[in-house]
């Protein structure tokens, strides 16, 4: 039986995979009804990922536009159909640092400040303090936590969302940094390292 259900779940994900590689050589071709597919399969994941990045909507929206252009204006360029999402992920973070570079030189503009609204990157910190759910109604120490989170360096800003807020794999992030596993690994541990010191009080003994 487990065996069965595991057969199943591969051969699923198979064919999602050979459907999404259809999809994209039809967009290749040129087909409009596959750009539209390409950009509602990963439009929202590209907002996600750019806004755990710039921290506001105004910025995010035009990184999620400029991805897709560039993305369908060089999708010819891609030979091979299987590195498409890290290729993505890649325009897409590429996009968000400079962003937040421009920014920076600009003054840094704040975050959206949104009484309601709890980044995912902030759930998943919570795993990591004391009393979990005390802390999403603690407002300070959210803030805090963003402030944290905004101090890394793009690198190990970049590979800290993608590890722990996204769940990509330190291969993937490889990918779509275009560096070595060792300055994923190393970037991710320094951040974490960071992080740690900046919570030092709400971190779990």
């Amino acid at each position: 039986m487990l065996n069965l259900n595991l057969n199943q779940k591969k051969s699923r994900l198979n064919n999602s995979r050979e459907m999404q590689e259809s999809i994209i050589e039809r967009a290749q071709d040129g087909c409009e009804l596959a750009y539209k597919e390409l950009y509602k399969r990963y439009c929202r994941v590209v907002y996600t990922l750019a806004y755990q990045m710039l921290g506001n909507h105004s910025d995010t929206d035009e990184v999620v536009q400029e991805t897709f252009i560039r993305v369908f204006k060089n999708l010819h360029r891609l030979r091979n159909t299987k590195a498409f999402t890290s290729w993505l992920y890649q325009i897409a973070m590429n996009l968000s640092i400079d962003h937040r570079k421009v920014r920076t030189r600009r003054r840094m503009q704040p975050l959206d400040e949104n009484p309601d609204y709890v980044s995912n990157y902030e759930l998943a910190t919570t795993k990591h303090v004391r009393n979990p759910g005390q802390v999403l109604e603690n407002k300070e120490l959210l803030g805090q936590i963003n402030l944290a989170i905004d101090d890394l360096p793009e690198q190990q800003r970049a590979v800290i969302i993608m590890h722990e807020v996204e769940g990509m794999s330190k291969k993937m992030i490889s990918d779509v940094l275009n560096c070595s596993l060792v300055t994923v690994r190393t970037n991710l541990h320094h951040a974490r390292k960071k992080l740690r010191q900046n919570l030092t009080k709400y971190i779990q003994e």
